[in-house]
C-alpha cells in the first residue's frame, strides 16, 4: 500500500544545520528503504512530505516513523 504523510517536525539526525535539506531527505530515504515492510519511500523534507509503499499495519508504520523521529500532521 502506497501512503503520503504530511511531515510536521523531523528530529534530524542527519544533519546539524536543522534546515532539512535534499541531503538529508536522500539519507531519509534510503534509512525508511532499509526498514522491513518497507517496499519503497521518498521523503521530500522541502515539500514537508514521506511517501511510502508497505506492507505494514497502520499502527506499526506509526510506530517505525514515530521510532524515526517523524511526526506526521
Amino acid at each position: 500500500m502506497r501512503e503520503t504523510f504530511r511531515v510536521t517536525y523531523l528530529n534530524c539526525g542527519f544533519c546539524t544545520a536543522k534546515n532539512h535539506c535534499a541531503g538529508c531527505g536522500r539519507e531519509l530515504t534510503e534509512a525508511l528503504t532499509a526498514r522491513p515492510g518497507i517496499v519503497w519511500a521518498e521523503a521530500d523534507l522541502m515539500d514537508h512530505t514521506v511517501t511510502v509503499d508497505h506492507r505494514l499495519t497502520g499502527e506499526a508504520l506509526e510506530d517505525l516513523l514515530d521510532g524515526m523521529g517523524l511526526i506526521l500532521e
